[in-house]
């Protein structure tokens, strides 16, 4: 597949959910080898997910999380350029492995170093996200009889949170773990992007603090900017759609590769990231 389209995406997500749910709540986990965990399904669902977008002689690559290792520098540096799928077959692992419902599917389209659409699937919750063009479509399959019926998430843009002290905010495991955030707002560790991603969309949350990987964010950076938030590093530079240098770390020598080189703030204005960016602590990478 060398193109974005709504349909086909929506089909892949409900064949890796069907996948992720029939493992869901029985599965064992093994340990990789930075110590996060890894089921079953992570490899199931990525081996899926290979097949349609890992091929390389029709100029198309694949970017996912269990897999990227195995690549060669020339096949990263085809991907990076070219046509590529930027996949995580499980966003929310150890959440997933405890039966936790925080764990999403997430698929993100690339051109040129570019993010230019996303997807996230949240099974536990029957909720899908997607971007077709400038919109985002949002549908809760629960109760719809199988069908898909998406409405525009300019419908849900009215309720972004405003700045206040009330608003919850979701943190990655590297803030808890690593840095400090002295705000007298009530915050959440749920262990998945894409879940604090989709939720912050809805206005659910006031903001999303993490120092995450590209597949991580690669399906729902799209969605985010799309629906009109905004996002910086806690350095200063601006996030965007663009993956590069100045805000992962790309080199094949970097013992932290694909990762965002400094805390990550997204939120719904500048006022809100400029405020959580003076309270947040980071020890730095």
């Amino acid at each position: 597949m060398d193109k974005w389209n709504t349909k086909e995406i929506c089909g892949l997500l409900a064949e890796c959910g069907g996948i992720a749910l029939k493992h869901y709540g029985k599965c064992a986990w093994k340990f990789k080898s930075d110590r996060s965990l890894i089921t079953a399904a992570d490899s199931e669902i990525e081996n899926l997910l290979k097949k349609e977008f890992d091929r390389p002689d029709e100029s198309t690559y694949l970017i996912g999380e269990e897999t990227v290792e195995t690549k060669s520098e020339e096949y990263i540096a085809s991907a990076m350029k070219g046509t590529s799928w930027v996949v995580d077959p499980i966003d929310g692992t150890a959440p997933y492995a405890h039966h936790i419902p925080t764990w999403g599917i997430s698929i993100g389209f690339m051109k040129g170093g570019t993010l230019e659409e996303g997807a996230v699937f949240l099974p536990a919750t029957a909720e899908i996200f997607i971007t077709e063009g400038d919109h985002v479509l949002y549908c809760r399959t629960k109760n719809t009889g199988g069908r898909i019926k998406f409405s525009r998430m300019e419908k849900f843009c009215s309720r972004k949170l405003a700045l206040n002290d009330g608003g919850l905010i979701s943190v990655s495991q590297d803030v808890v773990k690593r840095g400090r955030l002295d705000v007298a707002n009530p915050v959440q560790a749920v262990c998945c992007t894409v879940f604090s991603g989709t939720y912050l969309a809805l206005g659910r949350y006031l903001a999303y603090i993490g120092c995450v990987k590209l597949w991580d964010i690669g399906g729902v950076l799209p969605i985010l900017f799309k629906s009109g938030f905004k996002g910086r590093l806690i350095s200063g530079e601006e996030l965007t759609l663009k993956v590069d240098e100045k805000v992962y770390h790309l080199s094949k020598d970097h013992p932290e590769r694909w990762r965002m080189r400094n805390q990550m703030i997204l939120a719904p204005d500048r006022k809100t990231i400029n405020y959580i960016c003076g309270q947040l602590k980071d020890p730095g990478r």
